[in-house]
């Protein structure tokens, strides 16, 4: 599988024809038309799949050739979908770090100390925030550069400066 990249997950079946919603990444969208295959994950292998007709592109609805029943549809539903990395253009992987992978970090303070660990990072019209669970009640951290001090990756990490109050609101 080192050959193959996830790009997303197939989602439930749609119509009696065959057809499936499809999750997937944003920035891989325009590698996934490109592709001569997808490749959807059965039994630990990769097995081909052909884009037989684009149904809809919001929420991605896709027809494959050879799934002609909702039968056949549902048994692909819920799967990992992958691409050859070769099929996949290099300005796709090279994307921005997704914050939204900070999930599961522990956020610390550098006056407070260890604040608790990040539950969910939410898109507000504003900025993201962080969801995190403090003394007993749910707190909305601003994830923003003035305030993060640094994130260590390794061990899940995140050490920032929050301005005086914040956790009290």
């Amino acid at each position: 599988m080192e050959d193959y990249l996830k790009i997303g997950k197939t989602g439930k079946a749609f119509g009696t024809e065959g057809m499936l919603k499809f999750n997937v990444e944003e920035r891989f969208l325009d590698d996934l038309f490109e592709a001569t295959a997808i490749f959807i994950e059965q039994m630990g292998k990769p097995v081909p799949f052909f884009i037989d007709e684009v149904h809809n592109e919001a929420p991605l609805i896709l027809k494959l050739e050879e799934v002609d029943s909702r039968e056949t549809a549902l048994e692909l539903a819920g799967k990992d979908i992958f691409l050859r990395r070769e099929d996949i253009a290099e300005a796709s992987l090279e994307q921005p770090f997704d914050l939204s992978a900070l999930e599961g970090f522990q956020v610390v303070d550098r006056t407070a100390g260890a604040i608790g660990p990040i539950e969910e990072v939410v898109e507000l019209p504003q900025q993201l925030m962080a969801i995190v669970q403090y003394e007993g009640r749910e707190v909305l951290i601003p994830l923003s550069d003035q305030l993060i001090l640094s994130v260590d990756a390794d061990n899940q990490r995140i050490e920032m400066d929050l301005p005086e109050g914040l956790l009290e609101l």
